[in-house]
């Protein structure tokens, strides 16, 4: 971990999903750059404080007490799919979209936002035009279009949905100098990687391990989101990008072999 530059202004960040797992190794890496985090979990946290992002009105408590001068956010926290699909829902979308708005004015110019996502988002395949009218809709209304869901399905469109809020999001907070980015994390060694083995079947998550060799780390991903918050990325902006080994790349390649280029087409590349 690089500590940060004498004379460089220390980061305030909010982490969600700050006890354990990648939140947790987030925090220690923000910390140990010398920034000052704003912890918020489930769970007691030191420094931080409890907050049951499936409760509006806690979301709401904790937005007031959080304060100002905010430099980041890492929406951090999210729940697999062996949990009830209204809560899936309200964890994984409607939470971060309504701590967001709360603490927008309290965002420093040159802020970062990072919602973390998963590259599970892939297997909702709803159209483009059904995701836009869902995220036009309130927090209530799209807690209950996924209620409906099957948990792992649940997982999938929340997660899909956070990746298409964080697209519009990044758009719209340009002009204000706020950069939004999105990390798709394929298996991790967490707490809860077990909870995904259940509710996706243990063939299909082992098949990312067989493909990049093994499932990532907390701190892998952690690293990647500390980036993403820092003035290092301040030119990276409304990309989602899959930390995962390779996996999803190597699951979508077409296995064949490139042809020879033509003569034709070396002479339209030179």
């Amino acid at each position: 971990m690089v500590a940060m530059n004498a004379g460089e202004r220390k980061q305030r960040i909010l982490v969600t999903g700050a006890a354990s797992g990648i939140g947790a190794s987030l925090c220690d890496r923000l910390r140990s750059q010398g920034n000052t985090v704003v912890p918020l979990d489930l769970k007691p946290v030191a420094g931080g404080q409890a907050c049951d992002l499936a409760d509006s009105a806690a979301i709401d408590a904790a937005i007031a007490s959080i304060g100002g001068g905010l430099d980041g956010i890492a929406h951090v926290a999210g729940i697999p799919g062996t949990a009830p699909a209204d809560k899936v829902a309200a964890v994984n979308i409607a939470a971060p979209r309504r701590l967001t708005a709360g603490l927008l004015d309290r965002l420093e110019t040159g802020a970062s936002i990072v919602i973390v996502s998963s590259i599970t988002a892939h297997r909702c395949t709803w159209p483009q035009e059904e995701l836009n009218d869902i995220l036009t809709g309130d927090d209530d209304a799209i807690v209950a279009r996924l209620a409906s869901l099957a948990g792992p399905d649940a997982y999938a469109a929340s997660k899909k949905l956070a990746n298409e809020w964080g697209a519009a999001l990044s758009a719209q907070l340009l002009p204000r100098g706020v950069r939004v980015n999105v990390v798709s994390p394929g298996p991790v060694e967490t707490p809860i990687l077990k909870d995904f083995e259940q509710s996706m079947g243990h063939d299909r998550i082992q098949a990312a391990a067989d493909i990049a060799g093994r499932h990532g780390t907390a701190d892998e991903v952690a690293a990647l989101v500390a980036f993403l918050l820092s003035r290092d990325a301040s030119w990276v902006n409304g990309v989602n990008i899959a930390c995962d080994g390779g996996f999803s790349n190597a699951r979508n390649a077409v296995a064949k072999p490139c042809a020879p280029a033509t003569d034709q087409e070396r002479a339209t590349c030179n």
